[in-house]
């Protein structure tokens, strides 16, 4: 199952759940996840946006810089999708994103869910 949507992010604002609502913020099967994930934002600016993703109290990834593409782009598989987790029925599923840099940006991401 593919799971996708955009967050558009004002400078020096965050969201603290990008999965929030969707089909995978709770798990509803035990399963694994592959997270892909760009930003809009131009190569110079790579390092203005910072994500972290947690499967239950497990730490994926920690202020992780997606790709840069400078345009609105979906994360291409399997070139975007640099993280994955094996997560429990039930489990909290969190994505914060923060824009660090100096103007407003777009996070495209997309999940892959393969129940167990």
């Amino acid at each position: 199952m593919l799971i996708s949507g955009r967050v558009s992010q004002a400078t020096g604002t965050q969201t603290d759940n990008i999965f929030a609502g969707t089909y995978i913020e709770f798990m509803p099967a035990d399963g694994i996840l592959q997270f892909g994930m760009t930003t809009d934002q131009p190569l110079a600016t790579a390092d203005n946006a910072k994500v972290d993703i947690l499967c239950g109290t497990e730490l994926i990834a920690s202020s992780y810089s997606p790709r840069t593409t400078g345009a609105a782009s979906m994360p291409v598989y399997p070139d975007d999708f640099r993280l994955s987790c094996g997560a429990p029925a039930g489990v909290r599923i969190i994505g914060k994103h923060r824009n660090l840099g100096g103007a407003t940006q777009v996070l495209f991401w997309e999940v892959m869910f393969d129940p167990a």
